[in-house]
């Protein structure tokens, strides 16, 4: 989606130090509506796909919502108003939503008496909040906006977890900036104290659940992080993007794997702080993560649902459908396939794609991202029950059902099945599998919940590099801990350009099938089901360690269920099982290569 910017005006009713739009009085011509109104109609005639009205402060003008309108009418598909919302009441919230509005971006640089401080409006901290209370009533979807400057770096860290904990409504991202120019040079910060800064919000963020964004036109180069895979969520880099006027590479950037999208550093930031030194990033699996294969909209539409195919006894395959509630998720795991710095898709589009597995009399899996930091995910599962799917899954990592009564209600909404992601035995293996500490201990608090309501649950655990021998062990911590549950056993896939195609991720096969039988013997002796062979998600057949007779019952696979992500050896083309077995992924043949693979026969 190409984002267009319109300002509206530019006087504002708060004083922030390091604003660099805001003048003593409004230039007429520029502030004239119908000038305005032609703006708004050349950005989307020029492409924008999504217009952004800002100012100054676009709430002081009368006409807003006429402006709004103009945007829709002109094509617009969103609109979204930069505001500080202090002026802002239920009639306002009102007329914009009646006119279009798609979301309000509210300047937050800090929360609480802070944000007096910071914007010099000590009284409009109170007219904020009812203002983001306004447009919330009025069903307009919220963000929050923060630059990262000298007045507010020391309260930045905390504000993700206060605007989670004290806002009072939802706050679907907060969305950072880095000025490098202003009126108060003073504010401006180093660029390495700024990358500092939003490594600690981003850790905030994860935690509160609150989606974090860097704005499109970022200035920070990923190489400064201190762990830029952590932070590469936050970029959507194109191939060729490096070139971008006023941004220069240095030397350094010659050997960095992201030369060809990463435009570099700004001139005046080189200028201003000549000791300021790129570090090459050579890992791959940063490059992929920091990549974008095309505009957000595209991106949005692709990964909102994946079709599937789910196997039942006798031969028979009922249709089932992935459907992305949102991609922000509080955990991290490098092979998650997942773009998680997505915004979430519209609620209609969500909607439609729930509606159309539900009308087929399908399976309808509700995942992310973590689909429970949605908070229509009740709503969703209703819908999706009520609507004619024969079962509805929820896929999660469980951290947020400890929540007794929002496992009733989900368990009364209609889920069938939880499918809930461990990937390890213990909280070291664990949560260095989800590159999130503390996370391991919330996910057997959610898991203990669910053993307690009865609710039919499977634990996932998929096999990568960090966790493989592990396995045995697990199987003896789940039936000890969960007994009724059973295990989905999945091994990491290469299935999208954000997983790195990378050995320290994707072990052999071979590695992992000693564990995997000890593991599946152990289930045995003490009576613990162990799933997973026969989807996408498992392992080709032919490697299965165990009795492969019941795959023989297998309803053959449609050949198009793939989009080509799966390729035939020349094993799978001698193999009785062909048809039944989903094949080998593309990307692990680059990696491993095809001769472990072996034909079966009956």
């Amino acid at each position: 989606m190409r984002i267009a910017r319109v300002h509206t005006n530019e006087t504002c009713n708060q004083n922030c130090a390091f604003c660099d739009r805001r003048r003593p009085q409004e230039d007429p011509e520029f502030a004239r509506g119908s000038a305005v109104a032609s703006r708004i109609v050349e950005a989307v005639r020029g492409g924008g796909d999504e217009l952004i009205l800002t100012g100054g402060e676009p709430t002081r003008r009368r006409d807003l919502a006429a402006l709004v309108n103009v945007a829709r009418k002109a094509g617009a598909s969103r609109v979204t108003l930069e505001t500080n919302a202090a002026l802002i009441d239920d009639a306002m919230a009102a007329a914009l939503a009646d006119a279009g509005l798609s979301t309000a971006r509210v300047h937050l640089p800090a929360w609480g008496e802070a944000l007096g401080r910071v914007t010099r409006d000590p009284d409009g901290v109170a007219a904020t909040k009812l203002g983001m209370h306004a447009l919330h009533r009025a069903g307009i979807a919220l963000e929050a906006s923060a630059p990262v400057v000298a007045s507010n770096v020391d309260v930045l860290p905390d504000l993700p977890r206060l605007l989670a904990t004290e806002a009072g409504v939802p706050i679907e991202a907060l969305v950072i900036g880095v000025p490098i120019s202003g009126p108060e040079p003073s504010e401006l910060l180093p660029l390495e104290r700024a990358a500092a800064t939003i490594e600690a919000m981003e850790k905030s963020a994860r935690g509160a659940g609150i989606t974090l964004r860097m704005e499109t036109d970022s200035q920070i180069p990923p190489c400064l992080y201190a762990r830029p895979a952590r932070l590469a969520h936050l970029y959507s880099l194109t191939p060729g993007g490096q070139q971008r006027p006023g941004w220069s590479q240095p030397t350094e950037c010659g050997s960095c794997s992201a030369a060809d999208r990463c435009p570099g550093f700004p001139d005046v930031v080189l200028e201003r702080e000549p000791e300021l030194l790129p570090r090459p990033i050579a890992d791959d699996q940063v490059r992929r993560r920091l990549s974008m294969i095309s505009t957000i909209e595209e991106q949005v539409e692709r990964e909102l649902y994946q079709n599937d195919i789910y196997a039942r006894d006798g031969g028979v395959t009922v249709p089932a459908r992935i459907v992305r509630i949102n991609f922000r998720c509080n955990q991290a795991c490098h092979f998650c396939f997942v773009s998680t710095h997505l915004p979430t898709a519209s609620d209609a589009a969500v909607e439609k794609a729930i509606l159309e597995i539900a009308h087929d009399g399908g399976v309808l899996v509700l995942s992310g991202g973590e689909p429970t930091l949605n908070p229509r995910l009740v709503e969703f599962v209703e819908m999706g029950k009520r609507e004619g799917a024969v079962e509805v899954e929820l896929q999660s990592n469980a951290m947020n059902l400890g929540d007794p009564d929002l496992v009733e209600r989900l368990i009364d909404a209609g889920v069938d099945q939880f499918f809930i992601s461990l990937h390890g035995s213990t909280p070291e293996i664990s949560d260095a599998v989800t590159d999130a500490p503390g996370t391991f201990a919330k996910t057997v608090v959610g898991l203990d919940e669910l053993a307690k309501s009865g609710a039919a649950t499977r634990v996932n655990f998929v096999f990568c590099q960090k966790n493989h021998e592990n396995f045995p062990t697990y199987v003896e911590m789940v039936h000890a801990r969960w007994p009724n549950a059973a295990i989905v056993v999945s091994f990491v896939a290469g299935s999208t350009d954000v997983v790195p195609r990378s050995k320290n991720l994707i072990p052999r096969y071979s590695d992992v099938i000693p564990y995997l039988s000890e593991g599946m013997r152990t289930a045995e002796r003490i009576g613990t089901q162990v799933l997973g062979f026969e989807s996408m998600c498992g392992i080709p057949l032919c490697l299965v360690p165990s009795d492969l007779m019941h795959y023989f019952e297998l309803a053959e696979v449609d050949d198009d269920f793939d989009r080509g992500e799966f390729i035939e050896t020349d094993a799978c083309k001698r193999c009785d099982l062909y048809g039944r077995c989903f094949g080998v992924r593309r990307g692990y043949v680059e990696l491993h290569g095809t001769e472990e693979f072996h034909p079966v026969t009956r």
